[in-house]
């Protein structure tokens, strides 16, 4: 069973904090945290019910200029609570 998938991506600084909340408003979809806020890379995991629809919410973020960058580094796998 796929608990979910976990996303690494590297966004403006500036961003973070209204992608973050974003995903907590919608939390069913998916939820952020910050792996380097210097940097601007962030993890977002995506609920496996959810997934199709928080990709969309990404390039809706992206395309739709709401989000200055946001760019989808790799997978890194479903286990939120590996470190």
């Amino acid at each position: 069973m796929i608990k979910g998938r976990n996303l690494l991506c590297k966004v403006s600084v500036k961003d973070i904090a209204f992608i973050n909340a974003i995903f907590e408003w919608y939390h069913e979809v998916g939820t952020v945290r910050t792996r380097d806020r210097k940097n601007g890379i962030i993890e977002i995991w995506l609920s496996p019910d959810f997934y199709e629809e928080g990709l969309k919410a990404i390039e809706y973020l992206k395309n739709e200029g709401f989000v200055q960058k946001i760019e989808i580094l790799e997978e890194v796998g479903d286990n939120w609570h590996r470190e």
